[in-house]
Order: structure tokens, then sequence, then C-alpha cells
């Protein structure tokens, strides 16, 4: 099985949990999920994820100066990001109990 497919249909997800507790800019969410074990996970997937989400009302944005370079967007959760943040982890958890079972390894993972 191919782990890019799967990355594909759950980076959405994946960026909405890492900006959970902390605001974050392109790269800081980037290297977030490599650390979190999502080490396949491409900057261009990212920064359209990043831009898509935004631009669907989940997330707010903003700009901060850097004394060291260009300025950075950060980006955060907002009320719909939060709500959808639940709604798509109970799905992925309903899903994955659903694989589980299938595998045998209800219990096990």
């Amino acid at each position: 099985m191919d782990a890019t497919q799967l990355l594909k249909g759950v980076l959405d997800l994946a960026v909405l949990a890492v900006l959970r507790d902390e605001d974050g800019y392109g790269y800081d969410i980037l290297r977030r999920l490599r650390v979190a074990g999502l080490e396949e996970v491409g900057d261009a997937s990212v920064y359209g994820t990043l831009r898509r989400l935004f631009n669907s009302g989940l997330l707010n944005a903003y700009v901060v100066p850097s004394d060291e370079g260009p300025h950075r967007k950060y980006y955060g959760l907002n009320a719909a990001g939060r709500a959808e943040l639940q709604r798509s982890g109970k799905i992925w958890h309903e899903f994955r109990g659903t694989m589980d079972d299938l595998l045998g390894e209800r219990g096990t993972a």
C-alpha cells in the first residue's frame, strides 16, 4: 500500500490537528507534521492545504514581521476549524475502528 495515497486523504485532518494547540507558519507546520511521523508529506501539499483550508473559512491568518527574513504568514484554527477538526476526527476514529476490525487488530493497536 502506498502511504502517499493515504496521506492525501488525511492531510486536511493532520494540518488541523497540528494547529489545535498552537498557530504556525507554513514551514513550521510542515516540520511538525514530519516530526509527528508524516515524513513523506511534501512542501507543496502542505502549502496548498493551508490555502484551501483558509479559503474554506477553517483557518485565520495573520502576518508577523521577521528580523531574519521575509514576513511569515501564520495560520490558526478558528471556531469553524475546531468544529471541523472534531467532526473529521470522529470520522477518522470510526474508520480506523472499522479497519482494525477488518484486519483483526481491534485491541492490539
